[in-house]
């Protein structure tokens, strides 16, 4: 009887030996280096800040595909790419000035851009303005707002006088051009309007017209019947500025759609899920999530009782935790956020929650699809040339994939514990099966 028992447990334990040998022989596990490598390729000059509308944005969404091609997932209904009209700002010939200039059109002053001023990205409705005291509409020591028929011009003095600061694009603003400058440069400017001279401001940009492309990809679930999964990060940033300053996007935003790189690689090792993952690179996030609005308005009737994983800033150096975002109407209860705060307790993760629509699951979440953006939320160099790879830290990204991987394996692949605790699994199996056989010996 105790032999028939011994010969049932170790059968049992064969099998478990067997099981996890075998995931672990097949799986290709998540891998931070390579996610570090894709990072700095699509951080690097080569690529120019990857902005929406310029060839280097281009050849950024042609690597992306290129990396779902060779992990062998397959285009999302029928093509890797998924075009869309887009508004962007063209950076013309020309270069940009700051002047003032006396009663009788004499030059008094000319600053200096990147170091006196700079525009800022938000808008150029229009790229050139002289004005005078009778168009201001308001002023401040840090603000001048110029009136001229339908259109407003804001020059502002950011905080601690930081013009290498880039916002995002933002073509239905109010405003129509907005200018950075020093608490220095906008006292002599409010001076010298307050004695009748004329300012002058040119910025070669404009606002045009161009079809640009999300990356899109998948595997095909068990049954199609089921809703999705998605798991999305935008690839695009801000480009350069009329210096050919390069802003980089390093953690923001090449280190989401490289963890999500990685992350398909990984998943497409697991074998067949239950339903569908797709995969989703979203193209100008930094316009106003257009590429991610895009995707819910062309497959909404797909998307009913999907789940949406986005990541958004992964990988910091700094001791920030990582965030689970939600939109602005969530809370700490929202089923899919309480989902991922319970793994990050259970797994003794520092975390924390945001509610803001300040990501690409915002375009989910307006159509009441379950979204939530994991973020590193560390705001210390984003939107400015320092945001580098040499800032990325690897425990951050393995931080965030031991979460999403349990919430994949849940979602998709029925929390086959397997998957989890196959290394833990195969040595528990080996010992025990080591134990048992010296016990039989014994009992002969």
């Amino acid at each position: 009887m105790k032999r028939l028992i011994s010969t049932y447990i170790l059968t049992i334990l064969l099998v478990f030996l067997f099981s996890s040998f075998q995931i672990y022989y097949f799986i290709r596990p998540f891998n931070s280096s390579k996610v570090i490598d894709y990072i700095g390729y699509l951080s690097s000059d080569s690529l120019n800040g990857r902005l929406a509308g310029t060839v280097d944005n281009a050849l950024a969404a042609q690597y992306i595909k290129e990396q779902f091609q060779v992990k062998n997932l397959q285009p999302y209904k029928g093509s890797y790419y998924e075009s869309f009209q887009v508004k962007y700002p063209y950076k013309m010939d020309g270069k940009p000035y700051l002047k003032v200039f006396d009663q009788n059109k004499k030059l008094v002053k000319e600053f200096n851009y990147g170091t006196d001023y700079k525009e800022d990205m938000l808008n150029f409705k229009i790229n050139n303005i002289s004005f005078n005291k009778n168009d201001i509409a308001a002023l401040s020591d840090y603000t001048t707002q110029v009136t001229k028929g339908m259109d407003k011009v804001v020059f502002y003095t950011p905080e601690k006088n930081n013009i290498n600061f880039r916002s995002s694009f933002i073509n239905d603003s109010s405003i129509s051009l907005f200018i950075m400058v020093t608490q220095k440069a906008n006292e002599e400017i409010n001076n010298m309007l307050k004695n009748g001279y004329t300012v002058s401001c040119y910025i070669p940009y404009e606002i045009r017209d161009t079809e640009i492309n999300n990356v899109t990809a998948c595997i095909k679930g068990k049954n199609p019947k089921l809703s999705p999964i998605i798991i999305g990060g935008h690839f695009d940033h801000v480009g350069t500025d009329l210096n050919g300053t390069i802003y980089s996007g390093a953690l923001d935003n090449a280190s989401g759609i490289s963890f999500v790189m990685e992350l398909s690689d990984y998943i497409s090792s697991l074998g067949r899920p239950e339903r569908d993952i797709i995969f989703v690179g979203f193209n100008a996030e930094e316009f106003g999530c257009v590429g991610s609005t895009k995707f819910v308005e062309k497959y909404k009737s797909d998307l009913n009782g999907a789940k949406v994983f986005n990541f958004d800033m992964i990988g910091s150096n700094n001791s920030v935790p990582l965030c689970i975002m939600g939109g602005d109407m969530d809370t700490n209860n929202t089923p899919l956020i309480k989902s991922a705060a319970n793994i990050c307790k259970s797994n003794k993760v520092y975390f924390n929650y945001l509610f803001e629509n300040s990501s690409d699951h915002e375009s989910f979440r307006k159509e009441n699809i379950d979204a939530i953006t994991f973020i590193d939320n560390d705001l210390s160099r984003i939107h400015t040339p320092n945001d580098k790879v040499s800032y990325i830290d690897s425990k951050s990204i393995d931080r965030c994939f031991n979460v999403v991987s349990q919430e994949v394996i849940s979602n998709a692949f029925n929390n086959n514990f397997l998957y989890l605790y196959y290394k833990e699994i195969m040595v528990i199996s080996l010992i025990l099966i080591s134990a048992l056989i010296f016990l039989n010996r014994d009992l002969q």
